[in-house]
């Protein structure tokens, strides 16, 4: 029996209507819920700080990527509309706060934390190259925020002149937390930031000041353009032939990128965890897992990965398009990487991803001690009660401090700052 299409959302053009419906499909989604951040994307012009594109495009929940590198990698954009909205609610600018971002993009966050601070707020805005601080403030004024400060500056410094501020925010992200941001902060201030702990898995994380250190407020996934400049991450992106491997932190670690494209020419048995996990728990709780675990955490994107019911890395890396970055550890003669041990790709009624069964593939001399352990980390984080980002807490200490008597393996230390993960709601660290 045939079936009725069901009819689709209306087609509007107007600028203020496609708003309009971003912010309803945002609420949708879940990615909304102050009704002040509502009214600034629902009253600023986004598509007026992305010239040459279709509105419609402008106000689809996406990145638009506005500038790349000599190498054609991404270096700034016009962040998705969701994630933008979810980091304005973790700010929480109020009317007459002094707010400082760290990379100014297009101008259009700036002027939705302008709408936000009103007319007695002072917001400012830095970006490292000319072109972009330019076109940045061209854009706000365009659009009636020409008071907004658009600076150009290394953003891992600051913005001294303008300190103490309310509330700071980095659009890009960020390795470490760097000095000057704790030390340019009010005293009831809140930072905000796309935070890497390890193997180039970020989240955005809001922290307000507890004493000697920061705690977190709360904390979200999220994908955001590395930090450039003075305070860039350490993070190292090595070609793989028509591949591309990301490979973060891993320290021991093949020398180059021929080494370690060998070591992936010898696959070993997979070892199976016995555990079936989401592609949001890799990001999530597992993700944290590993990153507290193993300070050699690193991680593979665009690799070969199990093919479905083979238990062995599928030669074809194309194959691997789509589906998500896997965990990896390295030593001077081995690696190992979490791969799917079916299917990763398929989705339920709801169109949400369905679990698959994960394991550890080892390569070279060295891998099948390294895969023993990483099946082993996601056995113990099953058994641990797969605890998620749900009652999270991060401490940021100064490098070399923190609590007394905290768990090494809760512990992840950055060239400026000592992190401490616990989730104390269910008493659990992963140490």
């Amino acid at each position: 029996m045939g079936r009725a299409a069901r009819p689709g959302p209306p087609q509007v053009s107007e600028p203020r209507e496609l708003r309009e419906r971003l912010v309803t499909e945002l609420r949708a989604a879940d990615a909304l819920h102050d009704d002040r951040v509502a009214a600034a994307l629902a009253d600023v012009p986004r598509h007026k700080f992305l010239p040459g594109i279709d509105p419609s495009r402008a106000y689809a929940d996406d990145a638009v990527v506005t500038k790349v590198d000599a190498d054609g990698r991404p270096i700034s954009s016009s962040s998705q509309p969701a994630i933008m909205a979810l980091m304005l609610e973790q700010l929480g600018v109020e009317p007459g706060h002094r707010v400082l971002e760290i990379g100014a993009g297009t101008g259009y966050n700036a002027a939705l934390l302008a709408h936000l601070a009103g007319g007695p707020g002072e917001v400012t805005t830095l970006d490292l190259d000319d072109d972009i601080v330019a076109a940045a403030r061209e854009h706000l004024a365009a659009c009636g925020f020409g008071e907004v400060r658009v600076v150009r500056a290394d953003g891992g410094n600051g913005w001294p002149p303008g300190a103490p501020y309310d509330r700071i925010i980095a659009t890009v992200g960020a390795w470490d937390i760097a000095p000057a941001w704790v030390g340019q902060l009010a005293r009831r201030g809140r930072l905000v930031l796309p935070l890497a702990l390890r193997a180039g898995i970020q989240y955005s994380i809001a922290f307000e000041q507890a004493g000697d250190h920061l705690d977190s407020v709360s904390v979200l996934p999220c994908g955001f353009m590395r930090l450039r400049g003075a305070f860039a991450g350490p993070e190292t992106i090595v070609p793989l032939g028509s591949r591309t491997g990301i490979l973060a932190e891993t320290d021991p670690r093949p020398a180059g990128a021929e080494d370690l494209e060998s070591l992936l020419a010898q696959p070993g048995r997979v070892i199976s965890a016995g555990v079936r996990v989401t592609p949001m728990d890799l990001y999530g709780g597992l993700g944290l897992w590993l990153a507290a675990r193993e300070p050699g955490l690193g991680r593979l994107s665009a690799f070969g990965v199990a093919s479905p019911g083979q238990g062995a890395p599928d030669p074809d890396p194309a194959t691997a398009s789509g589906r998500p970055g896997m965990g990896m550890v390295a030593s001077a003669h081995g690696c190992a990487a979490l791969v799917p041990m079916s299917d990763p790709g398929g989705t339920d009624r709801a169109g949400l991803r369905t679990a698959f069964e994960i394991g550890a593939c080892p390569f070279g001399s060295e891998g099948p001690e390294l895969a023993a352990r990483l099946a082993g980390h996601v056995r113990g984080w099953d058994a641990a009660g797969r605890p998620s980002l749900a009652g999270l807490r991060v401490s940021a200490y100064p490098a070399g401090a923190g609590p007394p008597g905290a768990q090494r393996g809760a512990v992840i230390d950055k060239q400026h700052t000592r992190l401490v993960l616990a989730w104390p709601d269910a008493g659990l660290s992963p140490g």
